[in-house]
């Protein structure tokens, strides 16, 4: 995984923590957008792990 997507699924992460501190739910249209995003960034990250793992 490259520097700058783990950075930013860092980012994304401690983003997350503190936006479900702050609206104190799991189910919050807006904690449940940026869970969302997060997992896309995710999903980049293993697809291109496992290119270089088998290419």
């Amino acid at each position: 995984m490259n520097i700058k997507l783990r950075r930013k699924i860092k980012s994304l992460r401690q983003q997350l923590i503190l936006l479900v501190e702050q609206k104190g739910s799991f189910t919050d249209e807006e904690v449940v957008k940026l869970s969302q995003c997060l997992d896309q960034y995710i999903l980049i990250a293993q697809k291109s792990s496992k290119l270089k793992v088998c290419g």
